[in-house]
């Protein structure tokens, strides 16, 4: 038997020893929860899901892995890259050539059909009648505001407003509550009902009820660099999903109710411009608007 002959049977041999499941380990995605107090991460969890099921006979098996640990937004960046503890994220912005988005790899794919750029104000329930006279952006701009520190902070001052921008949300919502400011922009698909400092309810920090604020205002998922076969396993789950209409069953199973509530059609819409506009999201649809 020559030597080529012993390696080929070698390794043959080799294949029916390793088990299935050493031979091909399940894609492993890591997703980490920071601000789980703002915003509910059901969502993108059902998104990544869905869009990994879709590829499941393509691309094979996967373990999705969810944690939560309050962590700054700079400190989960620097773990986003590296990919160890977590390799995929939602973030909120345009990419730009200088910002913290720059090495790792985005998935071109909208998540929230510009819902994150819609905004309600929440506010103290004593100032309602302030809010009500209210119509244009000059209006809303002389009244402070305040906005979580690393958020996009900067549309907002371009715009003109005066921004106070605490670390924590709870320092947020204790400053608001303390007349530091009038009101914090909040999405659409994350303002609350009702909010709570330190455990305790706070029953005048409540949503305002005329005014809608819109900037332009993508959210996609981006993928540590060390990790680009879950990049495009994604990107094509998330084409399946969106070109479906499974996306959209998905968003309005998770917050239908609450877009219903806020009566978006009925506000007075007030558009701010973003600086960051690449114009990848193209002109806003605000007729989706009257579908909740």
């Amino acid at each position: 038997m020559n030597v080529r002959t012993t390696i080929f049977l070698l390794a043959y041999a080799l294949c029916w020893l390793i088990p299935p499941a050493l031979a091909e380990e399940p894609m492993q995605i890591k997703y980490l929860g920071n601000n789980v107090d703002l915003v509910s991460e059901d969502y993108y969890l059902a998104l990544i899901t869905a869009a990994l099921n879709a590829t499941e006979s393509s691309h094979g098996a996967y373990q999705l892995v969810f944690t939560k640990e309050p962590l700054s937004s700079e400190r989960k960046h620097e773990l986003l890259v590296v990919g160890e503890k977590m390799n995929v994220d939602r973030l909120v912005g345009f990419p730009t050539q200088k910002g913290a988005r720059v090495g790792l790899i985005r998935v071109a794919v909208p998540l929230l059909n510009g819902f994150m750029g819609y905004r309600v104000l929440l506010i103290r329930k004593e100032d309602q009648s302030r809010f009500r006279s209210i119509k244009t952006l000059s209006e809303l701009a002389q009244l402070p505001m305040g906005f979580g520190k690393g958020w996009e902070g900067h549309v907002y001052k371009h715009n003109g407003f005066s921004v106070a921008e605490p670390l924590t949300m709870t320092s947020l919502l204790k400053m608001l509550a303390g007349k530091r400011y009038f009101f914090v922009p909040l999405s659409v698909i994350e303002i609350d009902d009702h909010y709570e400092i330190e455990g305790a309810r706070v029953e005048n920090l409540v949503p305002e009820q005329t005014l809608l604020i819109y900037m332009p205002l993508p959210v996609y998922f981006y993928v540590s660099p060390e990790y680009p076969a879950l990049a495009e396993r994604l990107t094509a789950g998330l084409t399946y999903i969106k070109e479906s209409g499974k996306m959209d069953a998905i968003f309005k199973e998770h917050f239908g109710a609450r877009l219903h509530r806020l009566r978006l059609s009925e506000r007075t819409l007030i558009e701010l411009s973003n600086p960051d506009d690449d114009g990848s999201l193209g002109a806003p649809n605000h007729a989706l608007l009257r579908e909740f």
